[in-house]
């Protein structure tokens, strides 16, 4: 089962709420855990110390400005989370909390990192001693750059296009296109299923998989006569957007925070 919290920056006492949710989880009522010795909850004297304080950067040791952090105690878990707004420059995962921290992060535009860490007592044998790690993100420089979902309102109406994890399209929302059902048409490309509207059918049509050069991405087709995706398009600095032409029309597409449902796999 996967377990989402809210990761925060620092050592303010805020973060007990993802110490409340890991302790349970962990068992950590005294005894043995994992093979690893545990503290009563709350017994440890003084302010809570942080177990794991996560940077996550690029390979140029620049902090990103956002990133999704997933990770694993002794096993247990995942709990999840993101940092953002400049969270990523020190974020503290868990607070008198010992083991090994199995740790996997990602970003927009960036190969997904793993990283072990073993959290160890100190000397008092119940605070933590603070493991402070660096987890640089590598570039992708491939057309996976585009996994996930992309939005544009344009000339040609309000289109989602969804990428799968290879780059490849999955499929499209083109919104207010019919008077039929919601309005909307929900297009599945290449025979790659999507779970789309209840009570509404699922349009099936192919197009050319998209491109990359550099930074430039293309993705153009044809579906129900309405021009669909973008040419010559260059992505932002931080892999949010991307901005360029379709039929001759300037399009922006933004990056969504996640998938909508009905792009969603079946």
């Amino acid at each position: 089962m996967t377990r989402s919290l809210r990761l925060y920056s620092g050592r303010s006492r805020t973060t007990l709420i993802l110490l409340a949710l890991l302790l349970p989880a962990l068992g950590m009522s005294g005894g043995q855990c994992g093979g690893f010795s545990f503290p009563p909850t709350g017994e440890c004297p003084g302010d809570p110390v942080p177990s794991v304080v996560l940077k996550v950067t690029n390979g140029a040791g620049q902090v990103l400005p956002i990133a999704s952090i997933s990770f694993r105690v002794n096993s247990v878990g995942p709990f999840t989370g993101i940092c953002s707004d400049g969270m990523c420059n020190g974020m503290v995962l868990a607070l008198d909390t010992l083991g090994t921290f199995s740790i996997q992060v990602s970003a927009p535009g960036y190969l997904t990192a793993n990283h072990s860490v073993t959290v160890v007592a100190a000397a008092d044998g119940c605070h933590p001693v603070t493991q402070n790690i660096t987890i640089p993100l590598q570039l992708d420089n491939t057309v996976a750059v585009l996994a996930g979902a992309w939005e544009s309102t344009n000339a040609y109406g309000r289109t989602i296009i969804r990428f799968g994890n290879n780059g490849q399209v999955i499929g499209a929302i083109l919104f207010d296109r019919t008077i039929a059902g919601d309005g909307n048409f929900y297009v599945a490309y290449n025979n790659r299923p999507i779970r789309g509207a209840p009570g509404q059918s699922v349009v099936l049509a192919t197009a050319n998989e998209p491109t990359r050069t550099l930074n430039t991405v293309n993705f153009v087709t044809t579906t129900l006569g309405y021009p669909v995706g973008f040419e010559n398009a260059a992505l932002s600095a931080d892999f949010l957007s991307l901005q360029g032409m379709l039929a001759g029309v300037p399009v922006t597409y933004a990056r969504l925070s996640s998938i909508p449902g009905p792009l969603m796999d079946p």
